[in-house]
């Protein structure tokens, strides 16, 4: 089988089985499948491995960490050349983060930064709120683990298709 057609295929069917617990049965925790689908594509991007799945949960705690910082820190400021410094520093030093060889995968620190920012904005959650379904630190960080999981589920699953794991640069189609 061709790779692009058992990514389609084990790719399409996780996401529609996610997607519909997230909507269905777990509901009610307020997961966020957006991140989910973006935590397996980090996945990929890292690399596509066990070593890529390392990298790319590490940068997306990172992220959501930082984000979550964001927040709190936004939620301390009034006017928008505050929220703009409190953003850009938090920004600075999540980047930073990158001279960690742990969090050295920048693309996936600052895609979860900006998805749990995101969330908030979408659902008006406080930075300081740290329960489901509302947190967006908590549904962040599930949804992201969640995801990772899924591309290295994925992964195993598309690589028994095609007879070898994706690796990153076999996952591109352009």
């Amino acid at each position: 089988m061709k790779l692009p057609v058992a990514l389609a295929i084990v790719v399409g069917v996780i996401g529609a089985v996610l997607t519909y617990l997230y909507v269905g049965p777990l509901g009610g925790l307020g997961l966020f499948i957006p991140a989910t689908f973006v935590g397996a594509a980090c996945f990929f991007a890292a690399g596509g491995d066990v070593a890529g799945l390392k990298k790319s949960l590490a940068a997306n705690v990172w992220g959501v960490i930082w984000g979550t910082i964001a927040l709190i820190g936004v939620g301390l400021v009034s006017g928008p050349i505050l929220v703009g410094i409190v953003v850009g520093a938090a920004t600075g030093l999540l980047i930073l983060g990158a001279l960690i060889p742990l969090f050295d995968f920048i693309p996936g620190a600052v895609i979860a930064f900006a998805t749990t920012a995101g969330l908030r904005l979408l659902t008006k959650g406080s930075g300081t709120d740290f329960s489901l379904p509302t947190g967006p630190f908590t549904v962040m960080l599930i949804s992201f683990v969640i995801g990772g999981l899924y591309g290295w589920v994925a992964a195993i699953l598309v690589g028994k298709l095609v007879g070898s794991a994706p690796a990153r640069s076999k996952t591109k189609t352009a």
